[in-house]
């Protein structure tokens, strides 16, 4: 003799499925939003206090004279060591590049971050620095 399946039964796990495919991603979310670099943090994670400067390491922080040192510690692990990018990440060094005219809108850009894969640095650069990598970049791309 056939079986006969009731569709009733088969209502709750399909339920506890669903559920459990929409709160487990959301609950997750929101536990690690903050360590996520790409999502909602880092840029607001606490920053180390600097090296007094008798400190034998205090030189290996990038000085504000030497944006090429603040470059590569800071964007070329992303953008690479000769400004050439890679497929998800743009070029800094372009022949269309974009900030020629409007340095304010890099200057937002390095402070505030863009997207899901850039981070902001501010409060990790100070202004000083930050001034300094938009001089070298924009100076990069007077160069092509």
């Amino acid at each position: 003799m056939a079986e006969v399946h009731d569709k009733k039964s088969a209502y709750p796990w399909k339920a506890v499925a669903v559920a459990a495919a929409l709160i487990v991603p959301a609950v997750l979310t929101f536990l690690f939003w903050r360590t996520t670099p790409t999502v909602g943090g880092w840029s607001d994670a606490p920053r180390p206090e600097p090296l007094a400067p008798s400190h034998p390491a205090a030189a290996a922080t990038p000085s504000v004279t030497d944006p090429k040192k603040i470059y590569d510690e800071n964007c070329a692990v992303c953008h690479g060591a000769n400004l050439e990018g890679s497929g998800t990440v743009p070029a800094l060094a372009r022949p269309n590049w974009p900030f020629h005219e409007n340095p304010d809108q890099l200057l937002k850009v390095i402070h505030e971050g863009k997207g899901l894969t850039m981070p902001g640095f501010r409060g990790r650069l100070s202004n000083q620095q930050i001034e300094a990598l938009i001089e070298y970049l924009q100076e990069s791309n007077r160069r092509r």
